[in-house]
């Protein structure tokens, strides 16, 4: 994750507690899950406050997933 352009966030799957599968049959139950979906699942290193005029851009390996400015 980027904040204003410099990296905030970097993890991976391996950080993770539960597995892909066990969190999105957790889920499933209350809400339908569809391909293209993000979950967002929790917080590596660098958590850090965001405020009004911040641009938070997230990736997956090289490819940006998104882009918003916090309004």
């Amino acid at each position: 994750m980027y904040k204003n352009k410099e990296l905030v966030q970097q993890g991976n799957s391996a950080n993770m507690i539960h597995n892909f599968d066990k969190i999105v049959a957790h889920i499933s139950n209350y809400f339908s899950v569809n391909i293209g979906d993000v979950v967002f699942t929790g917080t590596p290193e660098g958590v850090g406050e965001v405020v009004v005029g911040d641009e938070l851009e997230a990736f997956i390996e090289d490819e940006s997933m998104f882009t918003l400015d916090v309004k």
